[in-house]
Formats: structure tokens, C-alpha cells, sequence
């Protein structure tokens, strides 16, 4: 017995969501071409040389506005600069205060210009030798002045107390510390003693040693030696 009631394979009708979409009622999606589309470009990065430094980037060292630091050595850090040293005119003031000679900020300021350190000290030797004639032999045998002299202001300080000002070696009362001896076998002026120097600065009356402190002391001193002398004496009476 034929079965009328199950209908045959090719029969069965099939749903129409299974069905494909015909090409030609529904268009695909079209993705457009790669060339087409928006797309955001990198930044272009900056070349080196174009490279512009920030406010707290610090100044390359070949700049020429670039400070330079207090006291560093003063080498040439671009073509043409001219070779300079930093500290020059404290240099030259040093070798005039070592050798006595007084000097103007004028006349230092010159030499300053003219860079020539080593013939600035040649003409201090032989000025100090023209103001110190009798230290000539040991200044030009390269001893500085204010060595020499130091002996002699020590010894004022004792006396005198301290001399704070730099003494004007050219004032007789401290001249003849220079000059103040004979030299028996040549007969000329020689420097004093030290013994002979503190002698002349207790009765030299340019050096008023007579209001120093060791003056006072030296007179208290005095009378109470003379008091005992006399009450000594009387004693024995």
C-alpha cells in the first residue's frame, strides 16, 4: 500500500529564510579600496639639524652666548675666539704686592691688555730694586720684597702692636729699617739689625711708642722696682 500522505523528497518545500539572497535584488556591501580611505598621517619627525631645543634645554657647549663657569680655563670653544685668561689682573696685583711696589688700577689695566705677565714681573724687580737699594742683591737673586720686610713689620708689631695698614717704607721712621745702618767696610747705608730696628722704634717719636700698652707696662715695671729699691733702703735704716 502506497503512503499518499508523506509527500516525496523533491516535494518538500524548503523555508525561505534558508534560501540564499539572490545577487541580483539585494547589492553586497561593497568595501571600498584601501587607497580611499581616511587614515590619520604620523607627525613627520624633525631632522636633526632642523631640531629646536626647549626653554629648559641648556645651550649647546659651541654656543657662543653659553655662560661659562667662574674660574674654568679659558679655551677657545668656537673658531676665532681669542684665547683669554680669567683671573689675570688678580695676578699681576699678587706679583706687585709681593715685591712692594705700589701700582695703579690704571697702569694694571694696561698690562692687562697687553698680556705679557712675564715682562710685567721683570719691570716689579727692577722697580723694587730702584725702591729697596739695599735689598737689590737678594730681589734679583729672586727673593720678593715682602719676604724680606717681613722680619722688620714682626718686629714692629711687638713694639708697636699690630700695624694693620702696610707702612710707607719710603717715611724716614720706617726707612731706616732699609737704610738706617752703615755698612763699615763700604761705608754706605745698610739695613738695621733687628735688634737695632726695635731700639729706633721706641725712640723714634714718629712711632708715639710711649702710648703704646708695652710702654705702660714697661713704666709700671720701673716704678715698682724703684718702690722696692727704696723701701729696701729704708729698711736697712
Amino acid at each position: 500500500m502506497t503512503d499518499t500522505m508523506t509527500p516525496s523528497p523533491e516535494e518538500t518545500p524548503v523555508p525561505e529564510t534558508a534560501l540564499p539572497q539572490e545577487m541580483g535584488n539585494t547589492p553586497p556591501t561593497e568595501t571600498p579600496p584601501m587607497d580611499n580611505m581616511p587614515m590619520g598621517e604620523p607627525p613627520a619627525e624633525p631632522s636633526s639639524s632642523e631640531e629646536t631645543p626647549s626653554a629648559d634645554q641648556p645651550p649647546s657647549a659651541t654656543d657662543e652666548s653659553a655662560p661659562t663657569e667662574e674660574g674654568a680655563t679659558d679655551v677657545p670653544t668656537f673658531p676665532g675666539q681669542k684665547l683669554q685668561f680669567k683671573g689675570k689682573k688678580g695676578v699681576l696685583e699678587k706679583i706687585a704686592d709681593d715685591y712692594v711696589v705700589p701700582i695703579s688700577e690704571t697702569a694694571l689695566d694696561e698690562w692687562v691688555k697687553l698680556n705679557k705677565p712675564e715682562e710685567f714681573k721683570n719691570y716689579i724687580v727692577q722697580v723694587a730694586c730702584g725702591m729697596y737699594p739695599t735689598f737689590v742683591v737678594q730681589i734679583k737673586s729672586g727673593l720678593p720684597t715682602r719676604v724680606l720686610l717681613d722680619p722688620y713689620v714682626q718686629v714692629a708689631d711687638q713694639v708697636l702692636g699690630e700695624v694693620k695698614t702696610e707702612p710707607n717704607w719710603s717715611d724716614p721712621k720706617w726707612a731706616a729699617a732699609l737704610q738706617g745702618a752703615i755698612d763699615p767696610a763700604t761705608n754706605r747705608p745698610v739695613p738695621m739689625s733687628l735688634d737695632e730696628w726695635r731700639k729706633h722704634l721706641m725712640m723714634h717719636p714718629g712711632h708715639n711708642w710711649e702710648f703704646t700698652q708695652q710702654a705702660h707696662d714697661k713704666a709700671r715695671e720701673f716704678t715698682k722696682a724703684l718702690h722696692s729699691s727704696f723701701n729696701g733702703v729704708e729698711g736697712n735704716m
